[in-house]
């Protein structure tokens, strides 16, 4: 069945803000020319103007299509278990996975331009703000479920894991010796005010037992 002019507008859109997400990320922001997002895309750069207008559109619609932040979109992930530490390591194994396709670069990319752009600094300002509140719902929830005692309330928890997370994730891709699973893990269950012994020993060079881990995030998955 052939598509609608419809449909053909909505799936141009969606190639081309792709294209842009991974370009952007992988090249920066202000390295990308109109003609690369639509060579991407397999478009042409009038469908570019067509769309958004202009590049710095393109840039705020990407912002609003993408609105669950980082934090938003990893603890969506502690669903697949219920023990926290599956939970833990499900959120990690995601950061670790995220940085290699490429969103935290992504991340620091649009950080970058909001620090030289109002305009866009506006926009994820309120992106950040409505997955604040969200993520420390449910930040608040897990908390009272696995009895724990946080390092903050749930707002500026929320701010605490999802820089630490960052942080973490900008760090392994630098120095990836220096930020081992167990390190991660211990740094999450010390802000979220779990046990000490809910997350596995660590090794002397710092990395956390291979089989314990392997073990609790095969458990993180369906």
């Amino acid at each position: 069945m052939s598509q609608t002019q419809q449909e053909r507008k909505a799936e141009t859109r969606a190639r081309l803000l792709s294209a842009a997400a991974g370009l952007f990320a992988d090249q920066g922001i202000d390295a990308v020319s109109i003609d690369a997002v639509a060579e991407a895309a397999g478009r042409t750069s009038g469908a570019v103007y067509s769309h958004f207008g202009s590049k710095q559109g393109l840039l705020l619609a990407l912002l609003d299509s993408w609105k669950d932040s980082i934090l938003t979109v990893l603890l969506a992930e502690v669903a697949v278990t219920e023990s926290p530490e599956g939970q833990l390591n499900a959120v990690w194994d995601n950061v670790s996975a995220g940085d290699e396709s490429g969103w935290s670069l992504l991340e620091h990319e649009l950080w970058l331009r909001a620090a030289r752009d109002h305009e866009v600094a506006d926009v994820i300002r309120v992106r950040n703000a409505e997955a604040r509140r969200f993520s420390a719902r449910l930040l608040d929830g897990w908390a009272k479920a696995f009895d724990a005692q946080p390092a903050a309330q749930s707002e500026e928890l929320a701010v605490l894991v999802k820089g630490l997370l960052v942080g973490l994730a900008m760090q392994r891709r630098l120095e990836p010796a220096t930020v081992p699973d167990g390190l991660a893990l211990r740094g999450l269950s010390a802000l979220l005010g779990l046990p000490h012994d809910i997350v596995p020993p660590t090794a002397a060079n710092g990395s956390t037992n291979s089989a314990t881990i392997e073990d609790s995030k095969s458990g993180a998955r369906p």
